[in-house]
């Protein structure tokens, strides 16, 4: 059986979480330990599950407009020099002097532009290079929340039928909503259903969390939402109940865990 601490640490692993030498000892500990192993892949499915269940984050205030006014204003390009109205004179010499003229300040008005073309593309890569960066530290945070607001639990059998059964839970604090992932659970005998519970302990009788649909003996995942609000999951529990199910445990408990 693999205690509480142990798994903490497989989910931080799964989550990188952890140092280098503390992964190394875990791949380690993985290869010589299928207990350990089986519990990494049930527990990575499940993440997987949920993974569609999160909904979208949105990139920061203003962000988008921001970047397309910078794109817009690099596509115009740099805007064409005045045109300076030439004075013709008589004498052949004078229209020599301002031909020159206007060539220095062209060639300087050419320098000016380029320079400021150069700026702004200076400023949108650091704009790009502070995104990126901003995006970093949000996938960091997200990572950190999402290890604090989930709680797995192994359910073990509690009966000797059951044995080679086994059964993970994710439980979503937040969303106060979990997934289910069963294995090798046989379906139940005719007349009866497998119902989830969720224990709180400011709540007297286990709370029903609905009827399992076990087709086979197969893998078989399924996502949940207690029928009375949860304040603290502190474990869970299946039964074997009447067909229809039960206001609250009848029937016996055939795993269970926290």
């Amino acid at each position: 059986m693999i205690d509480e601490l142990k798994q903490d640490l497989l989910v931080q692993y799964l989550l990188h979480e952890v140092d280098t030498a503390t992964a190394e000892q875990i791949r380690a500990e993985l290869e010589s330990n299928a207990e350990l192993r089986e519990f990494v892949r049930e527990t990575e499915e499940a993440f997987a599950s949920m993974a569609y269940a999160a909904p979208p984050m949105a990139p920061p205030v203003g962000l988008p407009l921001r970047i397309l006014q910078m794109e817009r204003n690099l596509s115009r390009g740099p805007s064409p020099a005045p045109r300076s109205k030439l004075i013709w004179l008589v004498l052949p010499w004078a229209l020599a002097a301002c031909l020159a003229i206007a060539c220095v300040v062209l060639d300087l008005e050419r320098t000016r532009l380029q320079k400021e073309t150069g700026q702004v593309g200076q400023e949108l890569l650091a704009l790009q290079q502070k995104n990126v960066r901003i995006e970093e530290e949000l996938a960091m945070l997200q990572k950190k929340n999402v290890l604090a607001e989930i709680r797995i639990a192994t359910l073990r059998a509690q009966v000797a039928a059951y044995e080679t059964a086994s059964a993970v839970v994710v439980w979503d604090k937040n969303q106060k909503s979990g997934v289910l992932q069963l294995d090798r659970l046989p379906p139940p005998a005719p007349g009866k259903d497998y119902q989830l519970w969720v224990i709180d302990p400011n709540i007297a009788q286990p709370v029903s969390a609905g009827l399992l649909a076990v087709p086979n003996d197969g893998l078989i995942r399924t996502s949940f939402q207690p029928a009375t609000p949860i304040e603290s999951a502190s474990a869970f529990a299946i039964s074997v109940e009447k067909a229809g199910g039960a206001p609250k445990p009848e029937g016996q408990i055939i795993l269970a865990g926290k």
